[in-house]
């Protein structure tokens, strides 16, 4: 055998040039982690009871700081408002004094300025909310009050307008129906119904499911109470928080990633920031609007049904008609007809509210079709309930943004048309240059309808003339 350094055995990426080892890795990487992508799927639906049951404990550990995140969060315009105020309010006495105010360097706000326009911010929100529940709760109570003490008469009411409308054709069946005995045994399957549904049929778990209900109340109402403390705190400090989650994601990751990804956070914040501040600002005024219309058409339960409808439209899409449901029953048990009236009236207010109010408020700010606004709000309320309905189009927004911006990053790579509009008449790419080639109409074989058969049958039979 001769001696020397024997001859390494060739692997199969030898044979292949720099430029096809290169694509080869590309397309080995895409591979793996859409396996790897495709694994986590199938996981996570085997065993999302576990993981949301973990996720539920994990929400209630951090429940006071995710709602002092909110708030903070809902709250930072005011701020932003307030501390402007107290500026212009210390540069005029400073210009009237002849001095100059000292400001802190790199632009930091002035510390006394930003702790009161915080409390401010905090007490206006924390204000608006009493001054709600002491407006509507009282209202609420007197409502259920008139219906449960006066229902035997309403409920005599409606079968007395649907015995006239019916022109007393049903008048034995109507007068059964207004048997008190009747009304009563209507009534109490409707409340072993509901005692069913919600597991109350005996005195203890009755007890024990309005203990739960109080404990559980009782914690939210702690968590509250941290919050608007972890809220104060966030807005003191939002700038060190920005800083040091930056600084994080730069530490973590390469520059470019790290730009892409803090440009991420921006469209995140820009897309949840003016859909969920524009929805309330509109179902705001879409509940005033609907008192005051009330009021003026002499629709009962005002305050009430107008709240209704003011907080279900923050649900898009649906919510208008799940707010109309229980407002046009408690109305319709009152007076029929004007039950009728006010559900006319609630669909011209939600056709204004979508067609002029909604877009002058939102504008583009999602910028999804109402295809992606009805998926997400079926699949957000599917998985995470109302929270679900009303973050899921802007999360649906921001995921659909992500993956337009990574798919004209790789067609312009491949230097190829970015604009979607560049195919929808495509038939296929030419592989040497590149270019779309639109695709022909294809001859299709013509299918005669029944109609247009029988008519030519007709004509055949004729006699020639």
């Amino acid at each position: 055998m001769p001696e020397g350094n024997p001859e390494k055995k060739k692997r199969p990426s030898d044979y292949l040039s720099d430029e096809e080892n290169a694509r080869y890795k590309v397309i080995a990487g895409r591979a793996f982690f859409v396996g790897l992508a495709l694994i986590v799927i199938y996981f996570v639906i085997k065993r999302w009871g576990s993981i949301s049951s973990g996720w539920g404990v994990v929400t209630k550990v951090f429940q006071p700081i995710l709602f002092g995140a909110v708030m903070a969060y809902l709250a930072n315009p005011i701020m932003g408002f307030f501390s402007r105020l107290f500026n212009n309010i210390a540069d005029f006495f400073a210009k009237r004094r002849g001095k100059k105010r000292k400001l802190p360097e790199n632009g930091k706000p002035i510390k006394w300025i930003r702790v009161l326009s915080s409390i401010l911010a905090i007490l206006l929100i924390v204000a608006a909310v009493i001054f709600f529940l002491v407006l509507v709760v009282p209202q609420f109570i007197s409502t259920l009050n008139e219906l449960v003490n006066h229902i035997h008469e309403k409920v005599r009411g409606v079968i007395d307008w649907a015995d006239r409308i019916t022109s007393y054709r049903f008048k034995d069946v109507m007068d059964s129906a207004r048997d008190n005995k009747n009304i009563d045994n209507t009534l109490d399957k409707l409340v072993d119904f509901v005692r069913k549904y919600f597991n109350l049929e005996s005195q203890n778990q009755v007890v024990n499911t309005l203990t739960k209900w109080g404990m559980s109340f009782g914690k939210t109402v702690v968590n509250l109470i941290i919050g608007i403390f972890v809220c104060v705190y966030v807005l003191i400090d939002k700038e060190k928080f920005k800083a040091w989650t930056k600084k994080i994601i730069y530490t973590i990751f390469p520059v470019k990633p790290a730009n892409h990804i803090v440009e991420t956070f921006r469209k995140a914040d820009e897309v949840f920031y003016g859909f969920i501040v524009g929805k309330i600002i509109d179902s705001i005024i879409i509940g005033i609007i609907c008192y005051f219309a009330m009021l003026i058409l002499g629709f009962p339960y005002a305050v009430v049904c107008s709240v209704i409808i003011g907080v279900t439209n923050v649900i898009p899409i649906f919510g208008p008609y799940i707010g109309a449901v229980p407002t046009v029953c408690l109305i319709f048990v009152n007076n029929p007809m004007q039950g009728i009236y006010f559900l006319i009236f609630v669909i011209v207010l939600q056709q204004f509210d979508g067609n002029f109010l909604g877009p002058k408020i939102l504008g583009d700010s999602t910028g999804v079709s109402p295809f992606w606004v009805v998926f997400a709000i079926v699949v957000g309320g599917g998985l995470f309930g109302i929270p679900g309905m009303i973050i899921g189009v802007p999360m649906v927004s921001l995921t659909l943004w992500v993956i337009k911006r990574i798919a004209d990053h790789y067609l312009r790579v491949k230097k190829m048309p970015v604009p979607a509009s560049s195919y929808e008449k495509l038939g296929y790419i030419d592989p040497a240059t590149g270019d779309i080639i639109p695709r022909q109409g294809s001859r299709k074989k013509k299918h005669n309808g029944i109609i247009e058969k029988i008519l030519s049958k007709r004509k055949n039979k004729q006699p020639k003339k």
